[in-house]
This record gives structure tokens, C-alpha cells and sequence, in this order.
């Protein structure tokens, strides 16, 4: 019995220790007062870090290709809050004075929505292009099309409309294209 009054006793004054420490280094608002001179550790510089705003970086990436970066700064008293908001996403890399968070969409991009093009390169090659294919704004590119097959299987339009580009607005054209086009991808790639 006696042995778990000790045990108590001693943690209560870590405790209370640390909660004096804790204040004096939070009320000193950045001034070294006769404490601090005296503890001049990594203490006082952990004090200095944490008054710093903490940076989450937000990075989405999508299944056309295009990643996207969010920067939000966070008091670093309030990142366990903040973190709660952000629940299934993975942590990349995180330091003292960032976090770098990433969420793999299951959707196209907002930009792919807005200006997205499927077509082929001067190669031959699937793309998917922000804009026309004539602008050479290669976001993503897939595969190399056997054109001779296509022109033999499909419609002229269907070739032409390819080279002038189709355009797509959600994840079912885009995933319509993919599909419509994978039968004519060469062997090989």
C-alpha cells in the first residue's frame, strides 16, 4: 500500500510540473524570462515552433491524372481538431512544420470536367488533353491505338472525331471512351 502512495505522489508532482512549465513557457509570449534563460533547451525552442501557424497541405489526386494541392495553415494548438475533419485520408509525410495529407479520388478532376478532351497524340497515342488535341495539353496518356484497325472497324467519324477530340464531362464518358478504344490498343504497350 505504501509503494502505490509513492507511485501517486510522484506522478502528481511530474504532473504539476509540468503544467507550471507549461505556463510559464506559453505566458512568456516569445521573451526569455530568468525560467527560460535557465532551461534554455529544446523546450523553449518547441515553445517557439508551436507559435508558428502548422501547415496542412491538402493534395487530391484524381483517376484522370491531374493531382491538385490545397494549403491551409492551422494553429498548431488546434491540428488534433483539424485532423478530425480529414478522416480517410492518408497521411504522406509530416514534420514540425507541416503535414502533408492525400486523398485518391474516385471521380475526374474538376478541370477534366471543365476542358477535358480525349484524343490522339502525333504518336498515335490515346491522350487525354486539357482542351483540344491540336493545343498539346497532354494531362494523361494511356496507350498506343492500332489506327488501321480502328479505320477498318469504325465509322470515318469516329476517327475524325478522335483527332478533333472528344470531349468528356464526367467519370461515365470518360470511362465510355476508355472502354470504347481499348479494343483497338496495340499489343505490346
Amino acid at each position: 500500500m505504501r509503494k502505490k502512495w509513492m507511485v501517486y505522489a510522484s506522478w502528481g508532482a511530474a504532473l504539476l510540473t509540468g503544467v507550471v512549465l507549461g505556463i510559464l513557457l506559453a505566458g512568456s509570449g516569445g521573451r526569455e524570462n530568468g525560467l527560460l534563460q535557465l532551461l534554455h533547451t529544446d523546450i523553449g525552442k518547441t515553445a517557439t515552433v508551436a507559435g508558428k501557424p502548422y501547415e496542412l497541405v491538402l493534395t487530391r489526386s484524381y483517376l484522370c491524372g491531374v493531382r491538385d494541392e490545397e494549403r491551409q495553415p492551422i494553429a498548431a494548438g488546434h491540428l488534433p481538431e483539424a485532423m478530425g475533419d480529414y478522416k480517410g485520408w492518408e497521411i504522406v509525410t509530416a514534420d514540425p512544420s507541416k503535414m502533408i495529407l492525400m486523398r485518391r479520388e474516385q471521380d475526374i478532376s474538376p478541370a477534366c470536367k471543365e476542358n477535358g478532351h480525349f484524343g490522339l497524340s502525333a504518336d498515335g497515342m490515346l491522350t487525354l488533353f486539357h482542351g483540344v488535341p491540336a493545343e498539346q495539353d497532354v494531362i494523361q496518356t494511356f496507350y498506343r491505338i492500332n489506327t488501321a484497325k480502328m479505320e477498318a472497324s469504325l465509322p470515318k467519324e469516329e476517327l475524325e472525331s478522335l483527332k478533333r477530340g472528344i470531349r468528356i464531362r464526367n467519370l461515365a464518358e470518360y470511362n465510355s471512351v476508355l472502354s470504347t478504344y481499348g479494343e483497338f490498343q496495340l499489343d505490346g504497350d
